[in-house]
């Protein structure tokens, strides 16, 4: 439990934690056990938003599209479209071969000096100076 005068960590959810939730739900996710501790506030990218709506199916169901919208309402968004954020992920994609998309999310965790809770530690992991949540202790 957090005290009160204790600010709470600020972690920068993936866009596959999200995923997850929505296709399996509830209990088991990393996101609902998440939700469920005091310590943290979560925090998502403008990408990861965009990424969630990129999907075909969540366009031909308005039960999907509810679904992240319902999800999104309890989360902040936090842009990348600043100079300093844009610079950094093209640096991340340069030197470590991720993909636009995980470049930017690295970039907003680093630039907001946030924890960053993802399924792909293969992608993330070899990012420098980027913290990972460590999903084993949560």
């Amino acid at each position: 439990m957090i005290g009160k005068n204790m600010k709470k960590e600020k972690i920068l959810l993936d866009t596959c934690i999200l995923i997850d939730f929505l296709r399996r739900g509830r209990k088991k996710t990393v996101f609902y056990k998440l939700m469920q501790m005091d310590e943290y506030d979560l925090f998502v990218s403008s990408i990861t938003v965009a990424e969630l709506y990129s999907g075909k199916s969540v366009w031909e169901s308005k039960k999907a599209l509810d679904s992240i919208k319902v999800l999104l309402l309890g989360l902040r968004v936090l842009s990348v479209f600043n100079n300093k954020c844009c610079m950094l992920a093209g640096k991340i994609r340069a030197s470590e071969g991720l993909g636009l998309g995980d470049s930017l999310i690295a970039a907003v965790a680093k630039n907001e000096k946030m924890r960053l809770a993802t399924l792909n530690l293969k992608h993330f992991k070899k990012v420098k100076g980027l913290k990972l949540v460590d999903l084993g202790l949560i």
